[in-house]
């Protein structure tokens, strides 16, 4: 399978490739041509499930969430097609599926309110949030991205 950014993925084999040779991580060549490409689907996948964009789509057919309409930078520039940090963050968080499950379903919730490891101990409340945090993710999509909190737009 051929995965097409802008069709299917968020970024494309070629530009995930680039990225990571340009940042010098033989890691993510380690992986075969179709394992590269289901990252880059779960990448894209997440990007889409996780966060709210600002703006609205160019297209209402439009299979992802990029290209969107009234999205600038936070310079007041208009974002044409799909913006760099976009396509980084997709390869980012397809290397990161190379190995682990973006969102792997849990069993329960809750704030640490104990967990022994070794000498160490964590206790988890019952209300804790769940689930991976990508703090860089975060990074590179400050200002594309709606407050979860509100509809107001995030800017750093």
């Amino acid at each position: 399978m051929t995965v097409t950014a802008g069709t299917d993925v968020y970024a494309d084999l070629a530009e995930a490739d680039a990225y990571f040779s340009a940042r010098t991580v033989s890691s993510w060549f380690d992986a075969s041509t179709a394992e590269r490409e289901a990252g880059l689907l779960r990448a894209t996948a997440y990007l889409d499930g996780r966060y709210r964009w600002i703006g609205t789509r160019a297209q209402s057919e439009q299979p992802l969430a990029w290209p969107r309409l009234g999205a600038t930078d936070p310079e007041g520039r208009t974002h044409t097609g799909i913006p760099a940090s976009v396509k980084h963050a997709c390869a980012e968080l397809a290397w990161v599926a190379l190995s682990y499950d973006l969102a792997p379903q849990v069993e329960r919730g809750g704030r640490v309110l104990s967990e022994r490891v070794g000498s160490v101990e964590v206790t988890y409340a019952q209300d804790a949030p769940v689930g991976r945090a990508f703090p860089y993710i975060d990074l590179l999509l400050t200002g594309l991205v709606r407050s979860a909190a509100s509809n107001q737009v995030s800017r750093a």
